[in-house]
């Protein structure tokens, strides 16, 4: 008798472990590990960083959860050791997906960040998301109100390739720069000289870093931004000797001001690149169409030329 109890108490025993094995088995075989893409803005280079990361998701999950559970990873910030970067600083209210569109609605602390921050955390949130083989693109509310650019106007889903900043790699080909940047005056009415070093990727044209100091502003007192921060350049190439800008902000509207204002603006940004010696002349154009319309002398059909009578002569 006490056999067949103890025989009996092993069989259940044995009973048990085929279960929890199972069980365990159950649980591994319906999660999957997944390696991920994140990327977080470094404020000593300047640029987002990439970082791989694995994350586990249920292999039956839904693109929206693949979507959160993304979210909720680049929300925790980096993990590699790199002291310039940094985590998203606000809470996001509610993230859903419409066929190949993230529509992310940021919390009311978003609108309380500084435009250059706001404009790199959407950075962030854009190239980690598009990452995914099912977002192209990601449009964005805050307090369920849709973001407006500069001039009042709702901002556009944004893509990958609307984002300026260049995305290195953990360990880039980067070396140091100095570029040549003029500003206009707040008292003479000339382009003053400011020149300052950064951090550059070989890899990546030195016109694309001018054009984006030049939206960051001036670092001297007493000089004005020629554009605003928000401005997104959809395109910028240089073919034989001549840059050419796609830009979303219209250096035509009438809040330009006058001739000289206007004139101030153009070789700000002209002067700048023609300090790049294979830049000889620069064209504009607005979301792909070629602005030609300028009331500035010595310019043919919206080409513009390198202009040293604007630029503060210093001894």
């Amino acid at each position: 008798m006490k056999q067949t109890i103890r025989l009996l108490g092993i069989s259940l025993l044995a009973l048990c472990m085929l279960v929890l094995t199972g069980c365990e088995l159950n649980i591994k075989q319906s999660s999957s590990s997944q390696k991920i893409k994140l990327y977080f803005y470094d404020e000593h280079q300047s640029t987002l960083i990439m970082e791989e990361r694995a994350i586990d998701l249920p292999k039956d999950a839904s693109k929206e959860k693949t979507m959160l559970a993304v979210l909720d990873a680049l929300a925790k910030g980096p993990q590699v050791n790199n002291q310039g970067t940094r985590p998203i600083l606000f809470n996001i209210d509610q993230a859903i997906l419409k066929e190949r569109t993230a529509y992310i609605n940021f919390s009311t602390a978003y609108n309380t960040l500084d435009v250059p921050t706001q404009i790199t955390h959407r950075a962030m949130l854009v190239y980690t998301l598009t990452e995914l083989d099912f977002i192209d693109k990601v449009e964005f509310q805050a307090n369920d109100i849709p973001l407006v650019n500069s001039n009042g106007d709702k901002m556009d889903a944004v893509e990958r390739k609307d984002i300026l900043i260049n995305v290195l790699n953990p360990t880039p080909p980067t070396s140091s720069q100095i570029v040549t940047l003029y500003f206009p005056s707040n008292t003479d009415g000339l382009l003053h000289k400011e020149q300052r070093e950064i951090r550059v990727n070989n890899n990546t044209p030195l016109e694309e870093y001018v054009i984006a100091e030049l939206i960051k502003g001036p670092m001297t007192e007493g000089l004005s931004s020629i554009l605003p921060a928000d401005t997104k350049v959809n395109d910028i190439k240089t073919q034989d000797g001549v840059c050419q800008i796609d830009l979303s902000y219209d250096l035509q509207i009438p809040q330009v001001g006058n001739t000289v204002r206007e004139e101030l603006i153009i070789y700000s940004m002209v002067d700048s690149l023609t300090e790049i010696s294979k830049i000889q002349k620069v064209n504009f154009l607005k979301d792909g169409k070629k602005q030609t319309e300028f009331n500035i002398p010595n310019q043919s059909g919206g080409v513009f030329e390198r202009n040293e009578e604007l630029i503060l002569q210093t001894p």
